[in-house]
């Protein structure tokens, strides 16, 4: 027997075709095939299908009913005012987005006094490319808004697919681009965010976030995130924000595997009011995410915290910081932090990388800075060179109290008119961070490590008293001129990989640094090939101390 529900099928399917085909009739061409325009010339009554018939308004173009593989255009170089809104009436199939853009010559800009330029909500499959979008709102800054926003407030254990921004540039608002979600499990699933500017926002250039996470059971908003070749600068925190960190470039929180590559901050912060600071590029509540191949220069805080270039910071796991330059910021280079009283921050690798100058404001960070409870943290074949400090001068290498599990190896620490090459808390023994096999150089001032509360002027001293750098009974390390052919400070990379600024880290004929780096086996899950950040072979055993291999 036919389900009694069978005939009420039959006739809605016939009155969604029905609607289909006058939809059709009014707007023209097929559904999931049309191409929409927007211009200032255009007329809201008009079909919207060929730039001769455009629509006239982004409020028209958010009445329309965009099904999955359409198109929509605005015209380039002209300026709309307004926000174009994408709903969960819109789009859907991630394998057919729906695109917008610009067509003619330019970019197409729009200026909004709303909360966004560009909202999609609740929806998948959707690409947002090709715009300008400034924020205009007549006292300042609108609250709340961001130039291109996607967000989901969906219930748990529905994530969206394959929503992206590309070709975009943003300021004038909050956040420049935002990803967000309401819900665990609810928000974005291969999220891509690529060749996008975002500048002169209050807040942040870019930010990803969800609920705060819940340490007893790590779950995260977001999953398979990629940022490549964003570039964030200016963007200098609110004075008002009193409750949490503001002026960050890049901030990715609440993601299961992310990627951020090839990107740039600089030129952040300096402005925010709260007691948390900004970092040019960070994550936090986060799980397995890379950040590599980056740039992060002269970001600012304002206050006694952060302010540096790269973090992994609170409740982020099994996360890596590789390939990375960092710079003339005021707080470390790198940092891996947390200020939670629990077990989720584990896991973190930060290798290849280059800091110099940075730690510039104050001493309670080096260069490379590891504090709070966070174990099995692997620092392995960076670059760290401190440059001369009026005051208060910072170490090259900070371990902070709570940590464990922490392996310092390979790594090459240069103190130019400086602090000390090395400063650890008290009570971090060889339980708790071992050194080994590193290169520690002291450039007009006196060598000098800073163990707890004692202090040694020779690297014999250090090692007989702490047991550091020793292995197997014999002791470890390279003390003496790295012979590094420079500039070390005072850099003006602008890209990720500058090969001019690499060369600079490169240790020269007769270098002391060349084959004494320790084996690092046990240090690497299983992998085929390592590689520096200009992309020379590194040995297991026998590399080059610090971040780049002379080849």
């Amino acid at each position: 027997m036919a389900s009694p529900r069978a005939p009420r099928s039959t006739a809605v399917a016939t009155v969604i075709a029905a609607l289909l085909v006058s939809s059709c009739s009014v707007l023209g061409g097929t559904p999931g095939e049309r191409t929409f325009y927007v211009s200032p010339t255009g007329d809201d009554s008009a079909r919207g299908t060929s730039q001769g018939t455009a629509w006239r308004t982004l409020d028209r173009a958010s009445a329309a009913r965009l099904v999955p593989g359409d198109r929509l255009l605005l015209q380039g170089g002209a300026t709309f005012e307004g926000r174009l809104r994408i709903d969960a009436d819109d789009a859907g199939d991630p394998g057919r987005p729906v695109v917008v853009g610009s067509f003619g010559d330019g970019r197409a800009r729009i200026e909004s006094r709303q909360d966004a330029a560009v909202l999609v909500i609740d929806t998948s499959g959707v690409r947002i490319g090709d715009l300008v979008v400034v924020g205009k709102g007549a006292e300042g800054v609108v609250p709340g808004s961001a130039g291109v926003r996607f967000y989901s407030d969906l219930a748990g254990g529905r994530m969206l697919d394959a929503v992206g921004v590309s070709g975009v540039d943003a300021s004038g608002f909050v956040n420049g681009v935002e990803i967000g979600a309401a819900n665990i499990g609810s928000g974005f699933r291969d999220a891509v965010v690529d060749d996008v500017v975002t500048h002169d926002n209050r807040d942040a250039g870019l930010a990803v976030y969800g609920p705060e996470l819940d340490p007893a059971s790590p779950a995260y908003a977001h999953e398979g995130l990629t940022v490549s070749r964003v570039t964030a600068f200016g963007n200098h925190g609110d004075p008002a924000n009193t409750r949490h960190n503001t002026g960050s470039g890049i901030v990715v929180g609440s993601v299961r595997g992310a990627t951020v590559s090839g990107s740039v901050a600089h030129d952040n912060g300096g402005s925010g009011g709260s007691g948390e600071g900004p970092v040019g590029i960070w994550t936090y509540d986060s799980d397995q995410v890379v950040i590599e191949h980056s740039l992060s220069y002269r970001n600012r805080t304002a206050r006694l915290a952060d302010g540096g270039g790269f973090g992994l910071d609170q409740n982020t796991s099994n996360s890596v910081m590789q390939y990375n330059l960092s710079y003339d910021n005021h707080g470390p280079g790198f940092l891996v932090y947390t200020g939670q009283e629990n077990d989720v921050h584990r896991g973190s690798v930060v290798r290849f990388n280059v800091s110099s100058g940075d730690a510039r404001r104050w001493s309670i960070y080096g260069g490379i800075t590891v504090l709070g409870r966070t174990d099995d943290v692997r620092v392995y074949q960076n670059t760290v060179v401190m440059a001369p400090q009026r005051s208060d001068p910072s170490s090259a290498l900070r371990l902070g109290p709570g940590i464990s599990g922490v392996v310092v190896r390979n790594n090459l620490f240069v103190s130019r008119g400086a602090g000390p090459l090395v400063v650890a808390e008290q009570g971090i023994g060889r339980t708790v961070a071992v050194l080994a096999g590193n290169g520690y150089t002291a450039d007009g001032v006196p060598w000098s490590v800073r163990w707890g509360s004692r202090s040694f002027g020779a690297p014999e001293a250090w090692r007989a008293g702490t047991g550091q750098e020793t292995e197997s009974g014999a002791p470890t390390g390279v003390v003496a001129d790295p012979l590094l052919p420079g500039p070390l400070v005072g850099l003006t990379a602008t890209v990720a990989d500058d090969p001019a600024v690499d060369a600079g880290f490169v240790p020269g004929a007769g270098s002391p640094l060349l084959r004494a780096g320790l084996d690092l086996t046990a240090l690497l899950a299983p992998e085929a090939g390592l590689l520096d950040r200009t992309g020379a072979p590194v040995p297991l055993t026998g590399s080059d101390v610090g971040a780049l291999q002379r080849r």
